[in-house]
């Protein structure tokens, strides 16, 4: 087997061991920071929405603001900042809100809808023009209030941008605390702005590569037992708890990717002394051997019509991205810019490949446009790891190591950032589908 020509190529379980790390509290939420938007965001304002006098338990309109404002894509009004609390189209003076310079206005109302939950209307308004150009009603359970504001902001979204929001999907990711002497590994979902976190999996040993099942009912990941020096490739249902194991034992058993499908997994294993890609059938439990290089071959990633699927690989010396047929024949090498690149992801059209580059910067995130191989620089490294698209395509949600570990998301032309962060690390995020 070739001698590792890069340091950073394939986080290792010895690695992980030695890393010193603290981390947040599964129960605490992740912040969300914007630290860059895109010069050409989108000017709007949403109004609180009307409750007929009553306390509404969830501030619908808040929700929906900072969703938008998460993605960098809108410049959202600040709410202290707003002239009036309009709740229907005829109560707006649009020349108020033309006097400060907002372009485009949200407003609504959430009322009883007969079934003990509610009823929520709202209207985009186009302030110029002095008009609403779009209408919406959705309907919510008492308890599915927080639902219906991601549910707007979708609405919203995609009214402007042409593609669906991903504001109802969630996202995994690993978190580390200290107790003690000892450490707990824990393998936590959230929403998508970490809200509502939950932790699925906790172990004193480490835990690895959350990838989620494509109808989001399942996540596999990798445990280790360090005492009998084992790494297991689990995959756990969210509703049941149940769980399967899908390799286990010395050596790697890792990196897993779920086929479009859902019926098949892509994986790395170090079976003969070599690692190499593998596929696990779900419904036969047949395993298969992909690749057969002599070489570290690892981190598989399926192209969204199942036919090809993307790796990494040492076969050319340093690290970089090989593509081959779904059934292992016909790889080629896909990367060549920077001294390496691994740990690719589909975009959800299967135009794109988002990647880590090692370059003079350091490790940073870069987006392959796979018409023209053109590649750009979308993080400002100098440790950034583990990218993957958003449901919709339009970020990219990955790890930023270093003094503060945090999580982070861009947009996919780099215009446009935020961070998700808490005291500690987290580390290894993973998106889920988009939610609806």
């Amino acid at each position: 087997m070739k001698k590792r020509s890069n340091r950073s190529f394939f986080l290792s379980a010895f690695s992980l061991l030695v890393a010193c790390v603290i981390a947040m509290p599964a129960q605490a939420a992740l912040q969300v920071d914007i630290t860059k938007s895109s010069n050409g965001a989108i000017p709007i304002a949403i109004a609180p929405f009307q409750a007929n006098g009553t306390q509404l338990p969830v501030d619908i309109a808040q929700i929906a603001s900072d969703d938008l404002s998460s993605t960098g894509l809108f410049d959202v009004f600040p709410r202290n900042n707003m002239m009036g609390s309009p709740g229907t189209p005829d109560q707006v003076n649009y020349q108020n809100w033309r006097t400060q310079g907002v372009d485009n206005l949200v407003v609504g109302s959430a009322a009883p809808n007969g079934q003990g939950g509610y009823r929520i209307t709202f209207h985009l308004l186009d302030v110029a023009q002095g008009q609403s150009t779009a209408s919406f009603q959705v309907n919510a359970g008492a308890n599915d209030l927080r639902d219906a504001a991601h549910t707007v902001a979708n609405l919203i979204y995609e009214k402007f941008i042409g593609k669906k929001g991903y504001f109802l999907s969630r996202i995994s990711y690993i978190t580390v605390t200290h107790q003690g002497n000892s450490r707990r590994f824990r393998l936590v979902v959230s929403d998508y702005d970490g809200s509502n976190p939950t932790t699925v999996y906790s172990s004193q040993d480490p835990i690895m590569s959350p990838a989620w099942s494509p109808d989001g009912r399942k996540l596999a990941y990798v445990a280790f037992n360090v005492y009998k020096g084992i790494s297991s490739l689990r995959v756990q249902d969210l509703a049941s708890g149940n769980v399967r194991t899908i390799a286990s034992g010395s050596g790697v058993n890792g990196a897993p990717a779920w086929s479009p499908d859902g019926s098949r997994i892509a994986l790395a294993r170090s079976k003969n002394g070599d690692t190499d890609i593998f596929v696990y059938n779900m419904n036969s439990g047949q395993m298969r051997q992909l690749t057969h290089s002599g070489s570290i071959d690892t981190e598989p990633a399926w192209s969204p019509d199942g036919r090809s699927i993307v790796f990494t690989s040492d076969r050319g010396g340093q690290p970089q991205i090989y593509r081959m047929s779904s059934d292992g024949g016909q790889v080629q090498r896909v990367t060549y810019d920077g001294e390496s690149n691994q740990r690719a992801d589909f975009s959800p059209d299967g135009k794109s490949l988002v990647m880590v580059q090692k370059s003079a910067s350091g490790y940073r995130i870069a987006v392959m446009d796979l018409s023209n191989n053109d590649v750009r620089i979308v993080s400002d490294g100098p440790l950034d790891d583990s990218p993957e698209f958003a449901p919709n395509g339009q970020a990219i949600i990955y790890a930023k190591q270093g003094r503060n570990n945090e999580l982070a998301t861009v947009s996919v032309d780099g215009k446009a950032s935020t961070k998700l962060s808490e005291s500690g690390e987290v580390r290894e995020p993973a998106w889920g589908p988009i939610g609806y």
